[in-house]
């Protein structure tokens, strides 16, 4: 009987859950938060909306650009400039005045004769310009700037509230892969006792037919036996590899890092009312506050199209320089102060901006709704799966407190060649089924909390 001792130390009631075990939970949580990479990249999508925001708000603030342009050209446009024909006849009364008073007057100073010139051409774009400036723009009323930091500021809330709504299932998913790694860390050490006890009953099988109380058949009937529990053994290391993989995924680790282990018992869960729980879920669930910044957000994008029709002032100083060439002087640079109103007064598809901005106002809305009843569900749904769970603990206990005394003493008849093969396995298997279900039903339950306190949004961050 001492041999069979350990297949039963799994049905000792373990240490509650401890403060050394919330203790190991909350560092992997604390873990998790800190690495994880999806969170992570909601963490920076938070960052990316942060810095859209501080855009918007830089929009207010004056702008300075530099605008340089140097152009050569060549042809287009001219005009005749009748220099020649308002100039000649004026040169040619002049040489003839000169001519005659340098004939009659002695004295008369000699003054070179006036030359004909030609009609001018000029064209409109100069072979060589260069404009170089500074401006300053600065919109002094511009109510679609305004109506768009809003929005930003919308947006960046409602993507924080994605990183807290996120935080939270990653409290949860670790909370779950843990208690799985734990379930299947007590199956595989449940499968390891078991094979301890058969390989027992293999030598025992052995012994009664060397002294000739069974014949041969007990023998190979105690080795399949064994045979299908390794083959279970088997399958309960690949579920502990899985779950301990899946666990380091979550907190960014190597899959194969050692995870510490804890033992829990299951204490009562002081559980509210549905309608208790249903209202703590609506005051706490992110979810809620997130599709409120939505809202916003749509009732300034309505408002950003209506203001469309509603003038926009901004002020413009330029400074700089012009001419054929660069220089820097008093000719060349010059300064110009602007009031620049734009006012966009008649627009056809304005109607129809409005209106789409209503209609994705309508959809949140009813999205928001949706939401309230999806989570009346979960927490409906969470408080029956999370009761079913407790009541299924007590039952397993009581079977494995029956499949245990059964096993003892049909064990016990079975040594002494009073019960025959068929019996002492079925005793045994009903045994191990049993005490499976307690794994199962304990770790459950715990996964189920962990549910709970998911949907209620229960969880506190420091």
């Amino acid at each position: 009987m001492n041999r069979i001792r350990p297949m039963f130390t799994l049905l000792i009631l373990l240490i509650p859950f401890s403060a050394f075990t919330q203790q190991i939970l909350d560092q992997y949580i604390q873990k998790a938060l800190e690495s994880n990479i999806a969170l992570q990249r909601k963490e920076l999508s938070y960052a990316k909306s942060l810095e859209a925001l501080k855009e918007a708000k830089a929009m207010f603030l004056p702008s300075l650009m530099l605008d340089a342009r140097y152009s050569v050209a060549q042809g287009g446009r001219a005009f005749e400039f009748p220099v020649g024909d308002l100039m000649n006849p004026v040169y040619s009364n002049l040489n003839l005045i000169n001519g005659i008073n340098q004939a009659t007057t002695p004295d008369y100073p000699t003054i070179a004769e006036y030359p004909q010139i030609e009609n001018q051409q000029v064209n409109f774009l100069r072979q060589t310009e260069q404009e170089t400036k500074l401006r300053v723009v600065w919109p002094v009323l511009n109510n679609a700037i305004l109506n768009n930091q809003k929005i930003k500021a919308n947006m960046m809330e409602a993507e924080g509230l994605s990183v807290q709504i996120y935080k939270r299932e990653l409290v949860k998913e670790v909370k779950i892969a843990y208690f799985n790694y734990l379930k299947a860390n007590a199956g595989l050490d449940l499968y390891e006792n078991t094979l301890k006890l058969l390989e027992e009953n293999v030598r025992t099988a052995k012994s009664l037919v060397d002294n000739h109380k069974a014949t041969i058949d007990v023998i190979y009937s105690a080795e399949a036996q064994q045979k299908a529990v390794e083959q279970q053994l088997a399958t309960a290391q690949k579920n502990k590899n899985v779950a301990a993989a899946y666990f380091n995924f979550l907190l960014n680790r190597e899959y194969q890092e050692t995870i510490e282990l804890s033992e829990i018992q299951n204490q009562p869960l002081e559980i509210l009312s549905i309608e208790e729980a249903r209202n703590q879920a609506f005051r706490s669930r992110e979810e809620f506050q997130q599709l409120n910044y939505f809202l916003a957000a749509s009732q300034n994008d309505i408002k950003r199209n209506k203001d469309q029709n509603i003038p926009n002032l901004n002020l413009v100083v330029d400074y700089g320089i012009q001419g054929t060439n660069y220089s820097l002087n008093r000719d060349a640079d010059f300064v110009m102060g602007s009031v620049i109103m734009t006012w966009n007064i008649l627009d056809f598809k304005r109607k129809h901006q409005v209106q789409q901005a209503h209609i994705a106002k309508a959809e949140v809305n009813m999205q928001k709704n949706e939401t309230y009843q999806q989570i009346g569900l979960q927490v409906v749904s969470a408080f029956h799966e999370l009761e079913a769970s407790r009541k299924s603990i007590e039952a397993a206990k009581a079977e494995v407190q029956s499949a245990r005394q059964a096993f003892r003493l049909v064990n016990r008849k079975y040594k002494q060649n009073q019960a025959n093969q068929v019996a002492f396995v079925d005793a045994r298997t009903r045994l191990t089924n049993a005490e499976q279900n307690l794994i199962i039903s304990r770790y459950d339950y715990q996964i189920q909390i962990a549910e709970y306190e998911r949907i209620l949004g229960m969880y506190k961050f420091e």
